[in-house]
């Protein structure tokens, strides 16, 4: 059975960070052998949860280190978000209604079901005037 592995990434609240982003995750998921479904999940709940720390945190213009760390053990992949910016528990806000159609249906506010529906287990906790995301996706068979 493998051991538990970790890697820690750093970048900049920047949407021209998501590629490093990329290409970091593409990298772990090939050397780590990760499932295709569970790759699948942890890249997009990853994708959701940076971008709306970059859309939503620092309400400043200045730049600012956003931590990921990705742990992986034999039955799960845990995905880690530390950022500083403003106090945001995404698991407290209040549930987007569904639209009847795409006439009525409103752009955005859909990440927050997404990461719910991919992450097995979630968790929100604001730590030393940061907020700290921490998703844990089963890995598919």
């Amino acid at each position: 059975m493998a051991a538990e592995r970790q890697e820690t990434l750093v970048i900049e609240n920047r949407f021209s960070e998501l590629g490093r982003v990329e290409a970091w995750l593409a990298g772990l998921v090939d050397r780590w052998e990760i499932p295709p479904e569970t790759a699948f999940a942890v890249d997009l709940v990853i994708n959701e949860a940076v971008t709306n720390v970059i859309s939503y945190a620092f309400p400043d213009a200045g730049t600012h280190p956003v931590t990921l760390s990705l742990t992986d053990t034999p039955e799960e992949v845990v995905v880690e978000i530390l950022d500083g910016g403003v106090p945001f528990d995404p698991f407290a806000a209040p549930e987007m209604a569904m639209s009847r159609d795409l006439d009525t249906a409103e752009i955005g506010g859909r990440g927050i079901r997404l990461i719910k529906s991919f992450a097995d287990r979630h968790d929100y906790r604001r730590v030393a005037d940061g907020n700290r995301l921490c998703l844990t996706l089963r890995k598919s068979p």
